[in-house]
């Protein structure tokens, strides 16, 4: 181990005692790849979370992620990863986290060591006060479902978005595309904070429209198409899931999650986006 990494090293563990992190996680530049493409704008990193199980005792979770070549000072791809983390279960909302980078990852740094609280970086939900009638479980578990479906399904690249509020409000806004296909089906069945049901949500991504989600979290239905008048959105750039979102929003007591292809997500409420992630 070099030097700066060593010290690095040292210091997040110090750190990382300090201040009672939940875990400490390794982030460099994945060295194993038989053949590297020099002039491809993506990179393939080895992630590494360490955990103390008891004392002077840690557990370690591996993976691999392509992400895009971190430029200039830029750490937004760091979050891409971190997410995946969080995806995986390996850190958890409300945790305390260290995180240490190598220079071999990123051109413009030495070394690089943060500290950050995962609600903080991803979910600050409170803070938004996003959720002031509905249920916070029920965000945390639509964004983190957007989260996992980032790097797409399937090989596909997905668009999608999901709509939470009173059914009753915004149920003349809405068109059904296709057959409901959660239609038919008890309420006890379809809570999008019921994990059996995340695969299927899942799947049912790939399908034109969105989802719709009461305020208990009851699935309403997928493959929605959400009939409003957009015509006063002026925001360049933002497709069509974007703008019908805003304006749903804007006109109702709804929040609106919407996964574009790009990777992103955006959080609206009240006809502006308050969250992008990652």
């Amino acid at each position: 181990m070099k030097g700066i990494e060593k010290s690095i090293g040292v210091a997040a563990t110090k750190i990382a005692k300090d201040i009672s992190a939940n875990c400490i996680v390794s982030i460099e530049k994945n060295s194993k790849l038989e053949i590297e493409d020099t002039n491809s704008d993506k990179v393939e990193a080895k992630v590494i979370v360490f955990r103390e199980v008891r004392k002077g005792v840690y557990s370690k979770a591996e993976y691999k992620q392509t992400i895009a070549k971190p430029n200039g000072g830029s750490v937004l791809p760091i979050k891409r990863l971190l997410a995946g983390a969080i995806s995986r279960k390996y850190i958890n909302n409300k945790e305390k986290v260290v995180c240490v980078i190598n220079e071999n990852l990123f051109s413009a740094y030495k070394g690089l060591l943060f500290v950050f609280d995962v609600d903080k970086l991803f979910f600050d939900i409170s803070q938004m006060k996003l959720v002031d009638d509905i249920n916070p479980d029920i965000l945390e578990v639509t964004l983190n479902i957007c989260m996992e479906l980032i790097d797409g399904r399937e090989g596909r690249k997905i668009g999608t978005a999901f709509i939470i509020g009173d059914y009753d409000e915004i149920k003349d806004h809405l068109k059904q595309l296709i057959i409901n296909p959660f239609g038919g089906y008890e309420g006890s069945v379809r809570y999008i904070t019921d994990s059996s049901v995340k695969e299927t949500v899942k799947e049912f991504a790939q399908l034109d429209g969105v989802f719709i989600i009461d305020k208990k979290g009851v699935i309403k239905s997928a493959g929605t198409y959400i009939d409003i008048d957009t015509k006063d959105i002026d925001l360049p750039g933002l497709g069509t899931k974007h703008r019908s979102c805003i304006s749903l929003t804007s006109k109702t007591n709804t929040l609106a999650i919407v996964l574009s292809e790009s990777g992103n997500v955006k959080v609206i409420k009240s006809g502006k986006i308050v969250m992008t992630l990652p």
